[in-house]
Order: structure tokens, then sequence, then C-alpha cells
């Protein structure tokens, strides 16, 4: 008979399934345990950043229902328990309510803050147990890892620049012309030091200007020598006209003695 009694023990206990520790998901893990109105764990996953707790219980794939007088109270998940039990006009008895968890390093911890107000971060697990306050009957689920926020794009390197020409010619040094005018001319000496392009005009002008003063002296120097000679035949023809005079008076003078 003890024996017959551990046989079925044993069978009775592989028939039963144990509730598996199911991986998190990209967004909030949401875990409702149903075993105290006579069903099993399940489990959801409300993707991305759902705004409060019954919107992720919403999002994993749960119906819910507030109790009329008592809004924010959760009374029923996906209709249960039925209206025989719970007439969700005010809450629920201690015996027989919603818990309403928080998963984290492996264990659950009470939530202090309704489901309707609290705000589960990405990555989070959420648990829901119905009974007198007991916790969900699995450990939470590890969450996924919480996929990187997406990098900027690497800066592309800047486009390589067309070929430079051939560079420009060197420019000839500078040259410096120097005049020397003698000093009865009236030009004055001049001497630049330009650049290439201006020395060619610059000297061009200055051999025209000197050329001119030249010409311009040789004129004065054969007026004064013009001036002198005539000078010296005014006063050869003075002389002259005074020896006649006196050559006259001579004459006058010899014919009345």
């Amino acid at each position: 008979m003890t024996r017959l009694f551990f046989a079925l023990a044993l069978v009775i206990a592989c028939t039963i399934p144990v509730p598996a520790h199911a991986a998190g998901c990209d967004g909030v893990t949401v875990v409702v345990d149903f075993r105290g109105l006579g069903g099993g764990v399940q489990q959801g996953c409300a993707p991305g950043s759902p705004a409060s707790g019954v919107a992720a219980l919403a999002a994993a794939g749960f119906g819910y229902t507030y109790a009329s007088r008592q809004p924010g109270f959760v009374c029923r998940i996906n209709g249960k328990p039925g209206a025989d039990t719970d007439k969700c006009v005010t809450t629920s008895p201690a015996s027989a309510y919603w818990s309403y968890w928080h998963g984290s390093g492996g264990s659950w911890s009470y939530s202090n803050q309704g489901a309707a107000t609290y705000v589960p971060a990405r990555g989070t697990v959420e648990g829901w147990a119905f009974g007198a306050g007991e916790q969900p009957g699995i450990a939470p689920p590890a969450p996924a890892p919480v996929p990187p926020a997406p990098q900027p794009p690497a800066p592309q390197p800047p486009a390589p620049k067309p070929p430079v020409g051939q560079p420009p010619a060197p420019q000839p040094p500078a040259v410096t012309t120097t005049i020397t005018v003698p000093a009865t001319s009236s030009a004055t000496p001049t001497s630049s030091s330009e650049s290439a392009p201006a020395s060619t005009s610059s000297s061009a002008e200055q051999t025209s200007s000197v050329v001119v003063d030249e010409k311009s002296q040789q004129v004065q120097e054969k007026s004064g020598a013009g001036w002198v000679w005539t000078a010296i035949g005014a006063m050869v023809i003075v002389a002259l006209v005074v020896a006649g005079l006196l050559v006259a008076r001579r004459r006058r003078g010899a014919e009345h003695e």
C-alpha cells in the first residue's frame, strides 16, 4: 500500500506543469498569477515604455476592470474573478484581491503606488497575483537588455581637394635705377626701386626727362655764349662810333685853323 501511494505521488508530480522562467522582453515584462482562481501563471510583454502599470498590463495582452466606486483600483484581470465572487463596486476584500508587484534582482517587492499612476521603466518586470497578498508564483524573469541608443553617424572624411595647378613663376628681383644729372641742369636727380612691371615705364619717363633737360641745357649754354658775343660786338661798334666822332672833330678843327 505504501509503495502504491509513493508511485501515485510520483506520477502526479511529473504531470503537474512547473512555471518556466521565461526571458524578459524589449519593453516591460508583465507576469499575472491566476493560481488563486484555479489557473496558472501567464506572462506577456508590453513593448517600449508604457505610460503606467495598467497600460503595461493592457499592452501585454491582459484586460482589466476598475471598481465602479474606486477608479484606479483593479478588481478583475481577464474577467476574473467573476461577478459572483466580487461585484467590483468598491475595493476587493483583503483576502481575495489583485496585488501589484515589481520584480528586481530575482525577487518581488510589493508596490506602494497604484498601477494607474506608477510608470514602469523600460526593461523592468511587473507582477500581479490574486489572493491574500501573495507574490507571483514565479521569480521575476530576467529583463532583456535595453538596446543602446543609436549612435550618431561617424563624421565623413573631407572630400579630397582638386589638384592645384602649377605654382606661379617667380617674380624677378627688384631693379634699382639711379640717374645722375649735371648740377647746371634744371632736372632733379631721381632714384627708384620698383618691381619689374613698373620700372619699365618709370625708366622711359626718366630717360625722356633727361633728354629734354640736356637739350634745354645746351640751348641755355648756346644762348649764354651768344649774349657774350653780342655784347662784345656792341662795344666794338660803340668804340668805332666814338673813334669816328673824334676823327671828324679833329678834321673840323684843322679846317678852321
